[in-house]
């Protein structure tokens, strides 16, 4: 009997190892309220030690630094309204969000790429809409 209860535990548990991976691998949410606020604080919290970034004139791999200073100019820039994810999904070991920016001076189409729950890539580009 006791053997039988150990065996279902066991199944349960390794027929939900995928499920909570799967979960971890998500965008953090913290990063999602970020760019919903406009706060490029929050956000520069989460990039890695270098990130692509493609941000107006600037196409590169910055140093965190260097990315914090182009992202906080960014926002200071341009006041952030609103955030809508228009999708998002995860690949082995990184996941990603596209969505839009909404902002005081205008539309941007923005792309998040994570790993470990740090962000190595970040695009915002002028929205076609």
């Amino acid at each position: 009997m006791k053997t039988t209860k150990l065996f279902l535990l066991c199944a349960c548990i390794f027929c939900l190892l995928p499920t909570l991976k799967s979960q971890s691998l998500e965008v953090p949410a913290e990063i999602l309220n970020a760019l919903n606020s406009g706060d490029a604080g929050q956000l520069n919290n989460y990039l890695n030690t270098n990130v692509e970034l493609f941000i107006e004139n600037k196409n590169d791999v910055f140093s965190k630094s260097q990315s914090s200073q182009i992202i906080t100019d960014f926002f200071r820039k341009n006041h952030v309204t609103g955030f809508q994810l228009l999708h998002k999904g995860n690949k082995d070991a990184a996941s990603f969000v596209i969505g839009t920016l909404k902002t005081s001076s205008g539309t941007f189409r923005l792309y998040i790429l994570t790993r470990k729950n740090e962000i190595q890539q970040l695009r915002i580009e002028p929205s076609n809409d």
